[in-house]
This record gives C-alpha cells, sequence and structure tokens, in this order.
C-alpha cells in the first residue's frame, strides 16, 4: 500500500484504525500527515489501554501476531505504542484527512525518544530532521518536548541550518 495515492487505501485504513480504536496514529503515517511526504509499511497507534485498543482491533478483523509483537489487519502490522515507549500520553492532537494523529510535539517528542537513545532507530532522528525542514522549526519549538531532549532537538536544527 502507497501513501502517494489521491487517497492512499494505507491512510483508509489509519483512518478505521483511529475510529474504532479511539486512538490516535503515531509514526510514519503521523510523520506524513505532518508533511513530510515518506513512505511506511504500519500503522502505529498510540494505545493509553493496551488491551483496550488491541480489543477494538481484534472487534475490527485484526489477528494478533505475538512472534511480532504487532496486530495485522488487512495484511498491515499495526503496532500499539504505550505512554512509556512514547514518553506519555499525547498533549495534542491534529486531524488531517479525517485521520486523527498525534500534534507535532508529541511525534516529535516519540521519535526523539526513541532515536536518540539507539542506532537501530535512525528513522526516528531521520523523521524529526525532515520534520524540521518541513515546518521549519528552529530552536523556540525546544520549548516543547521535555527538558532531556531538548539538547538533542536544538543539535538537529543546527545540523539542518548548516546543511543549507
Amino acid at each position: 500500500m502507497s501513501l502517494f495515492s489521491d487517497d492512499p487505501e494505507l491512510l483508509k485504513l489509519a483512518r478505521r484504525v483511529s475510529a474504532a480504536t479511539g486512538a490516535p496514529i503515531l509514526g510514519g503515517i503521523a510523520v506524513f500527515l505532518h508533511g513530510y511526504r515518506r513512505t511506511t509499511e504500519a500503522i502505529d497507534v498510540f494505545a493509553g489501554d493496551a488491551p483496550k485498543v488491541a480489543d477494538a482491533l481484534e472487534r475490527l478483523g485484526a489477528r494478533r501476531d505475538d512472534s511480532q509483537r504487532e496486530l495485522v489487519l488487512e495484511g498491515v502490522p499495526i503496532h500499539l505504542a504505550t505512554a512509556a515507549e512514547t514518553g506519555g500520553p499525547p498533549r495534542e492532537t491534529s486531524r488531517s484527512t479525517r485521520c486523527v494523529c498525534v500534534g507535532l510535539a508529541d511525534l516529535i517528542r516519540s521519535r526523539l525518544r526513541r532515536g536518540l537513545g539507539s542506532p537501530e532507530r535512525a528513522q526516528d532522528v531521520a523523521d524529526v530532521i525532515a520534520l524540521i525542514r518541513t515546518a521549519r522549526l528552529d530552536k523556540r519549538f525546544a520549548a516543547k518536548p521535555p527538558a532531556t531532549l531538548r539538547p538533542g532537538f536544538k543539535k538537529l536544527v543546527d545540523a539542518v541550518r548548516k546543511s543549507r
């Protein structure tokens, strides 16, 4: 499934997932919805109450794949992200193309939290860099993520500005 058509099938599925669970979308689809056109093959959902969200997904027709620690709906992996993984529940949500996703500050917080601490999560840092460029963020935006992530964000802003 591609996100680059007029009304992408993956986005339609993300809308259904969000509507059925009441949970906002995050991850690559949220990055896309916040303006950076990139691909993804999975739907990431913030799950404040993971068992409840998983049950709602199963009612929608998703099946559990415990070996991959995900659910699968129509062949698309769905990952549940908890507050422990994202650094807390989203403070804001954004409604874009009828799909509810986490707000930009929460998206950047979750991407930095995962990406700065692990070389295997380089895509998360790349997403933040792309969002800095796309949304034209500067160091003033650093006030929005938690204090522990601000130096890393500012360093990325400097790197983006230097590369121009």
